[in-house]
């Protein structure tokens, strides 16, 4: 029988790490690019200590609002390299995880948090190189209510995340990539960073103005549309 808001899956599939590794260094911005920049989270979740590279598969976690009891759970569930996202209601007024947690999920080689909710003791954040990615930051600390779900879908900084999903964060953020994705996902970057290449080596050589693809299409926008230009 199912019992919704108390379930948990001990295991999910997860990508093999070959797959992983080819967005290893990959800008978040590029990979939110080329997904029609529609599987990104919002500007809410950001870097809370030094470490602002994050990537691995997503453990999923539901929890009711202000509470770690089912985050305590998935923590003893999680295998080296996995990637804790926990939807925590969006709660700004109790942090859900602390210096203790940090430690124990560290033990276990996880690779980092992502929290739609709120984190504390960012003194040990700043002195340790664990990502940790969450809305904010408050002392008052959490309940401990025995309800929550572990790997099943959730939301997340404005996106569904699915167990297995590869979570790749940086200093801008975090973007989610769908394991069926990946492979179509990695072979568009090539293109992304050729064109980057392009385009940072014609602002050096001076050529911006006479040879950017971008700036001629703005250009020719303005005056199709007649734009008024004024001196």
């Amino acid at each position: 029988m199912s019992n919704p808001g108390m379930r948990i899956k001990r295991s999910f599939t997860r990508p093999d790490r070959s797959i992983i590794d080819l967005f290893k260094d990959v800008p978040a911005a590029n990979i939110a690019d080329v997904t029609s920049r529609l599987f990104a989270t919002d500007a809410r979740l950001s870097p809370m200590g030094r470490a602002k590279k994050l990537l691995g598969p997503a453990l999923t976690v539901k929890s009711s609002m202000a509470d770690n009891f089912i985050f305590h759970k998935a923590l003893s569930l999680a295998q080296p390299g996995d990637v804790i996202v926990v939807n925590a209601c969006g709660d700004t007024n109790h942090s859900v995880c602390g210096d203790v947690m940090y430690r124990y999920a560290m033990s276990r080689g996880v690779a980092g948090f992502v929290v739609d909710g709120c984190v504390r003791d960012l003194d040990f954040l700043q002195e340790h190189d664990f990502p940790v990615y969450a809305i904010g930051a408050t002392p008052r600390g959490p309940y401990k209510n025995p309800v929550g779900e572990i790997n099943f879908d959730i939301a997340c900084g404005g996106q569904v995340v699915h167990p297995g999903d590869i979570i790749a964060g940086d200093a801008d953020g975090i973007a989610v990539i769908r394991q069926d994705d990946a492979l179509d996902i990695s072979a568009k970057l090539a293109a992304v960073l050729e064109k980057e290449t392009l385009m940072g080596r014609l602002i050096e050589e001076g050529r911006w103005e006479e040879e950017s693809p971008l700036l001629t299409m703005v250009n020719r926008e303005i005056e199709r549309l007649g734009f008024e230009i004024l001196d």
